[in-house]
């Protein structure tokens, strides 16, 4: 029992004997807040290259007030711009004689390096869901039996990929 009141005791002490860490405000940027509500109040504020109608707690929360690459919904600030629509993006993979190739892994990969990869049909199609739209793809085949060039496609919308044709 005496040990752990020290403990506690020098625990204390330490904390206090230590220096005081600054803390400072949250600043960045041209932004400047010039007009806060809590509660109450409400009206249109413009500043910049947004406009706020509403603050949370009034008549206007849980609608969206947009303006420049800023957005209140719901009474939370969300920045930069939409976010792109998932897509879905398909194809098929041919042998050298036309035929589906079974079992050719198939890779996308984003701009930012981020791969996935699907697995060929029996008849040699492949489908990636949740694709974010507005991109550039690089699609990769790779099998035991054939080579094949990579390709780079633009995704803005659902898509259908023309063949890739196996190379012997």
């Amino acid at each position: 029992m005496k040990k752990t009141n020290r403990v506690v005791c020098l625990f204390i002490l330490a904390a206090l004997a230590s220096p005081a860490v600054p803390v400072a405000a949250q600043s960045g940027g041209s932004f400047l807040i010039e007009k806060s509500v809590i509660a109450g109040g409400g009206g249109q504020t413009i500043g910049g290259t947004f406009t706020l109608d509403g603050t949370i707690g009034e008549h206007l929360a849980g609608t969206t007030s947009t303006g420049g690459t800023f957005e209140l919904g719901s009474g939370f600030w969300g920045g930069g711009a939409t976010p792109a629509a998932n897509v879905t993006v398909s194809g098929r993979v041919l042998t050298s004689d036309g035929r589906g190739l079974r079992n050719a892994t198939v890779s996308i990969t984003d701009s930012n390096g981020v791969s996935r990869i699907a697995t060929t049909s029996s008849f040699g199609f492949f489908s990636f869901d949740n694709v974010s739209a507005g991109g550039a793809y690089t699609f990769r085949i790779f099998s035991r039996f054939f080579r094949f060039q990579p390709r780079t496609v633009q995704v803005n919308d659902n898509l259908t990929l023309a063949d890739f044709m196996g190379l012997e």
